[in-house]
């Protein structure tokens, strides 16, 4: 079972020897090994899968590069050649370069697939930023200035590695919640009378002018029976 907080610590270790030149190898390690324990841990293999097609393309680039530079190729640029002086160490270059090149960006969008999906399940936006500056960098390398956005692209992978949580997010945090329908508040209505009621009749006390109920028989004032 893998374990964020080991990915948050190899993956961000590893972001930091990636920048430092002799030891960026075992940074790419590193970051390889982090992403196994991310895949691990949200239980999706494609993640450290893309990883590791991203990782075998690059090395597959460098080694044809290297083969570029010890065999010689680039002093093969001065040589003579059927079509006049340097003809096929001209050719050799641009061939052994373009391999180069495509091989970078194969290994470029392989590694963007990777970090687009640690995004989408750790909610941590920078790797889905790191991977497209990453393949945009791959991609203008050929005009140089794609190493200062690759750069950038390696800025942003240790800040993402460095903002995982420890614990992956809920299932549901990226599922907005269903609306709920309230019934509509009622204003309660004073209820109507039944029927109105008739005024009281009154009358006078025959002895003393005292007003009374016409139901009463005798005076509260003065006792009188009434008629």
């Amino acid at each position: 079972m893998g374990s964020l907080s080991s990915a948050k610590t190899l993956g961000g270790v590893g972001g930091i020897l990636v920048l430092l030149p002799g030891i960026s190898l075992v940074g790419w390690v590193l970051i390889l090994l982090a992403t196994k324990e991310i895949s691990e841990s949200v239980h999706d293999k494609t993640i450290f899968d893309d990883a590791l097609l991203a990782a075998i393309t690059a090395v597959i680039g460098a080694v044809v590069f290297a083969a570029f530079v010890f065999t010689g190729a680039i002093g093969g640029l001065f040589s003579p050649g059927p079509f006049g002086s340097g003809g096929v160490g001209i050719f050799g270059f641009l061939v052994i370069l373009g391999a180069f090149w495509i091989f970078t960006i194969i290994s470029a969008i392989f590694l963007k697939r990777s970090y687009e999906k640690i995004s989408q399940r750790l909610n941590v936006s920078a790797f889905a930023t790191a991977g497209l500056l990453y393949l945009i960098g791959a991609a203008l390398t050929i005009v140089l200035v794609g190493f200062l956005i690759i750069l950038i692209a390696l800025i942003f992978q240790v800040v993402a590695y460095f903002s995982i949580q420890d614990r992956p997010p809920s299932p549901g945090w990226g599922v907005p919640a269903p609306p709920t329908f309230a019934p509509p508040t009622l204003t309660p209505q004073p209820a109507a009378p039944s029927q109105q009621q008739s005024p009281v009749e009154s009358k006078f006390c025959f002895k003393c002018g005292a007003k009374l109920s016409s139901v009463t028989v005798f005076c509260t004032n003065c006792g009188a029976k009434q008629s």
